[in-house]
């Protein structure tokens, strides 16, 4: 395929010395053509083997370097985990291979278990899941596997997120691909929620006076004619895109009960025949305005839309938007809240500054700096975008791993006395497995009743701040120039949306509900309803601690990197915060 003429390299594109070409390689890299391999040239292989072993077998990476590209600037995403390549203007891709003489020649394929670790598919299953990974067959639907005998149950396997799904229990796992030849990595590579958890754990605290820039201020003000004129199209993911939930979630009645309003009237219209007058409005999230794409059509008008996955780091954003309920009026009962400590903001507060800094990262979006203050995110709910679709990540989440001590580091950065953090991170972890929140990954911890661990985070944000606090990405957040016409217009006037976004999640912004708001969905049913209480009853172990007006201004001072900003007030602000859900879920509601 012809790439497209360009005259510049990949943005934000580390910069990489060349490997001498004539030189020993150690493998041969090769790309698919039809039912053949074929040899990369000797520069091409010099260059995919120096990123390998820089990177090792779970890299990823954006390049304008192939030899076939020389005097075009087309972009394209290698892989190495998945082994392929992928044309970032065309969507176009191709498999890859690395033939190691000192490897192996088959792939390895895993699945994660309930003791936390990978455990191999035995051969018959892993020749089968080569094929259909080989062929580009995603989702691979089957009961033909050798665990499945005597069951007949139905597994879906989707290689886009790696992830397998019993679709009679519901059930979830990560499965991961090991190339032929590639270097095997026990454990799992970082997904982008709980690599948060590395920047908290490498922080020190004098970060925590690092310093800050509060007190951000903005006028709002739409045009009328464009307002009514975003409200006429409706839901931003419909546009132009029929309501196709995926496999996955098409098949799963919770998923596709939090993904389409009109499934959840029906039945909460069902339910309310049974309930008492004084309990027909529910918990908030039983309401039907919760449903995220009941939310887009309500908020389509003056608010642009995003959707964050994650997983692991659940907890930690549970744990930071009830400490922002308590400190700041946050609205916790709807939504995680992912970022809270401000210092980092200092030195990048918006989007733009973002991109001045991005070209010195050679790791690109998995910097620390950029997981300090950075979201990533797509701009449609229902875009089959690149490495994590929506619909494909929600049911089995973003990433596993260990988050073992980042509880506790939290619990100290937001202000907890080191006296009760101890004791505190015990009755929290106690309570999450009490509601059914997945912590697994928490020294302690429980994994959740269903396996399924994943969340999706629904943002909103004032169309006037989209483009100084959101900006269009490539996967590994390389800009996308493309739809840079700017974002907001680009969300305003092209159809279908698609593709994913950088967000600088800067709390001075985000924990005011006049400029910002989330919606929480949990694909573990039991958690889902029980998420209400489980806000309510932390805020409850966070207010004896936080109690004292002088150890909020500490706290306050510690999570800003400073003083506070000027709209906020010494007061517990956690009764303030309470709110209805109906109110909430208004898209003209002032704070």
């Amino acid at each position: 395929m012809a790439p497209k003429k360009a005259g510049e390299k990949a943005a934000g594109e580390p910069a990489l010395k060349k490997a001498k070409v004539g030189g020993p390689v150690a493998a041969v890299w090769e790309w698919q053509d039809g039912d053949d391999w074929k040899a990369f040239g000797a520069e091409d292989t010099a260059m995919l083997e120096g990123r390998y072993k820089i990177g090792g077998g779970k890299s990823k990476f954006n390049t304008t370097e192939f030899s076939f590209n020389k005097g075009y600037g087309t972009i394209y995403e290698v892989n190495f985990e998945k082994m392929t390549q992928k044309n970032a203007d065309t969507k176009k891709f191709r498999n890859m291979r690395r033939k190691d003489p000192l490897g192996g020649s088959k792939a390895l394929w895993e699945w994660w278990n309930d003791q936390e670790d990978w455990s191999a598919f035995n051969a018959e299953d892993s020749q089968m899941l080569e094929k259909a990974f080989a062929s580009g067959m995603t989702p691979l639907e089957t009961k033909q596997l050798s665990f499945n005998e005597g069951y007949d149950s139905l597994y879906i396997f989707d290689f886009d997120v790696m992830a397998q799904v019993n679709s009679d229990s519901g059930t979830s796992r990560k499965i991961q691909r090991t190339a032929a030849g590639g270097s095997k990595m026990f454990g799992h590579s970082k997904g982008e929620d709980d690599a948060y958890a590395d920047v908290l754990l490498a922080a020190k605290d004098s970060d925590a006076h690092a310093g800050a820039a509060p007190g951000m201020k903005f006028k709002l003000g739409l045009d009328p004619v464009e307002v009514s004129a975003q409200k006429a199209k409706g839901a931003v993911s419909c546009r132009k895109r029929e309501r196709d939930y995926g496999p996955i979630v098409s098949k799963d009645p919770h998923g596709r009960m939090c993904f389409d309003e009109g499934e959840r009237r029906c039945v909460l219209q069902k339910k309310k025949t049974r309930l008492r007058p004084d309990r027909e409005q529910g918990p908030p999230r039983q309401n039907v305005l919760d449903e995220m794409l009941k939310n887009e059509k309500e908020f389509c008008g003056e608010w642009a839309v995003f959707y964050h996955s994650y997983s692991a780091a659940a907890l930690l954003y549970e744990v930071q938007a009830a400490v922002g309920s308590v400190l700041f009026r946050f609205k916790a009962e709807f939504a995680g809240l992912p970022r809270i400590l401000a210092h980092g903001f200092k030195h990048i507060p918006t989007a733009a500054r973002m991109l001045e800094e991005f070209p010195k990262w050679k790791d690109q979006d998995h910097n620390p700096a950029f997981k300090a203050v950075g979201l990533c995110a797509t701009s449609s709910l229902l875009a089959p975008d690149s490495e994590a679709p929506a619909t494909g990540v929600f049911l089995a989440g973003y990433s596993v791993g260990s988050l073992a001590g980042v509880l506790q580091k939290l619990l100290g950065a937001v202000g907890v006395p080191k006296a009760k953090i101890e004791q505190l991170a015990i009755d929290i972890i106690e309570l999450s497995a009490k509601h059914g929140l997945d912590t697994c990954g928490i020294p302690g911890g429980k994994k959740c009743k269903s396996g399924r661990s994943g969340h999706m985070l629904q943002i909103f944000l004032r169309r006037e701040l989209c483009d100084q606090f959101v900006y269009p990405a490539f996967p590994f957040g390389a800009p996308d120039k493309n739809r840079d016409l700017p974002l907001s217009k680009y969300l305003t006037e092209k159809e279908p949306v698609e593709g994913q976004v950088r967000i600088t999640l800067n709390p001075d912004v985000f924990l005011r509900a006049s400029y910002a708001r989330m919606f929480t969905y949990s694909a573990d049913p039991t958690y889902y309803k029980n998420r209400p209480e489980f806000i309510k009853e932390m805020i409850g172990l966070l207010d004896p601690i936080l109690g004292d007006a002088d150890v909020r201004v500490e706290a306050a001072r510690g999570i800003f990197g400073g003083e506070p900003p000027e709209w906020w007030t010494p007061e517990d602000q956690s009764e303030m915060a309470a709110m209805p859900a109906a109110r909430f879920a208004a898209s003209d509601m002032a704070e």
